[in-house]
């Protein structure tokens, strides 16, 4: 019997919407469609089932992308050419989004099966690692070693995930890593309901690059807000890191208040506009 699943839980986890009470007003509203038949409240679908709605119009194949186009202009990263890995690429946002502004190769790696689109999977620039985690070995000895990796990891801490892709890129190159801070914390009560006080996102991210420097050969050289919400519209956050290199290390409790500030005052617009 093939699965099935709750059609707002992939309308969000792909990225469609940021929240599930957005994407039963999108159903509703008859703009939603599951293998080009218009989607029913409360409908279950395979987890295989061709999702689209037409009116979103994204020009990445999921939101994402928007998240990363942000990072790349933020920390005025130049992917052209470059040979890149994307972890946790799913339905492959971040790998379109790569593509678009010119990267030669993309490894997109997610420990799940099919979820990557078919404009991508087919796509020879991609190299679809499906089934594969950041741990696994054989990563180690890609061919051509990317120089480039972009992570977009649920449960599991950046602190546990960086080593493993400066050992991909052999100790060298940039990172550009999407931090969700729900992920981050030990805080269970945050776990439990996905929420968490305005206050303590500065202190996490400040502990969080403090960890990183400390702990590996690496420079954290820039901290921005993510221009797009998570899931349940969640504030997110990127960091720019330099692998081999502890030249570039600065103060960047400054860049991480003022990055804090603009994810709270400007992202719930973001949201609001998504209610739409």
């Amino acid at each position: 019997m093939a699965k099935t699943v709750p059609l707002l839980q992939r309308l969000v986890e792909e990225g469609y919407f940021p929240d599930q009470k957005t994407a039963a007003a999108w159903v509703l509203g008859g703009k939603v469609y599951v293998n080009g038949q218009r989607a029913r409240s409360g409908q279950r679908v395979d987890v295989q089932a061709t999702l689209s709605v037409p009116e979103l119009a994204l020009r990445y194949a999921s939101r994402g992308g928007y998240k990363l186009e942000g990072a790349l202009q933020a920390f005025d990263v130049d992917v052209r050419g470059r040979v890149c890995i994307d972890a946790g690429a799913s339905t492959g946002g971040f790998t379109d989004c790569l593509l678009q502004h010119g990267a030669g190769k993309v490894y997109a790696v997610d420990v799940g099966f099919g979820q990557l689109t078919g404009a991508l999977r087919q796509n020879a620039r991609v190299v679809n690692l499906e089934r594969a985690n950041i741990s696994d070995e054989s990563l180690l000895s890609l061919c051509p070693r990317p120089t480039l990796g972009t992570c977009d990891l649920s449960y599991l801490s950046l602190i546990k995930a960086v080593p493993y892709y400066d050992r991909i890129l052999g100790g060298q190159g940039e990172l550009l890593c999407l931090v969700k801070p729900l992920f981050e914390t030990s805080d269970a009560e945050a776990g439990r309901t996905g929420k968490m006080p305005d206050d303590v996102y500065a202190p996490l991210l400040k502990d969080l690059v403090h960890t990183l420097e400390q702990d590996n050969a690496l420079s954290v050289r820039g901290v921005a807000a993510s221009p797009v919400t998570g899931s349940g519209g969640t504030v997110e956050f990127f960091l720019h890191i330099a692998l081999g290199t502890t030249e570039h290390r600065r103060n960047l409790h400054q860049d991480i208040d003022q990055s804090v500030l603009r994810a709270l005052t400007l992202l719930p617009k973001e949201k609001d506009n998504a209610d739409v």
